[in-house]
């Protein structure tokens, strides 16, 4: 049985934590809740970073976009080779031709395609 792994992404949350806490100190220092010569804008950044990290950490995660992966079939093992001596392997004569030569058994061949070619042509002509 296959199982979907979440997938989290905390450089994500840290690139994210730097714009909050940029935000949360800009805010803190416009509001009046931190002065700019002290350390309050700087605790106001780490908070907003601590925040976003944690988020992507362990917030919650999106649904998955597509079907759960499809379970591995199970691998068949190999059929054996047939040990009995009744096996009869046919094995057709072929015309192989190369830089012009034929090899022997062409002219068989040529011969059944030109009857086949012959009784396809015949017309009855009684009627």
């Amino acid at each position: 049985m296959s199982t979907t792994t979440t997938k989290r992404h905390p450089i994500r949350g840290i690139l994210w934590g730097i714009l909050m806490g940029i935000g949360l100190a800009i805010t803190a220092v416009g509001m009046k809740w931190a002065a700019i010569g002290t350390n309050g804008p700087f605790v106001f950044f780490g908070i907003g970073l601590v925040i976003s990290v944690a988020w992507s950490l362990f917030g919650p995660a999106k649904a998955p976009k597509g079907p759960p992966p499809a379970a591995e079939p199970e691998a068949d093992p190999a059929p054996d080779a047939p040990d009995s001596p009744d096996t009869v392997v046919v094995v057709e004569e072929m015309t192989v031709v190369t830089d012009g030569a034929e090899l022997p058994g062409a002219d068989a061949a040529d011969e059944t395609a030109d009857e086949a070619a012959d009784e396809s042509t015949e017309v009855d002509t009684e009627a």
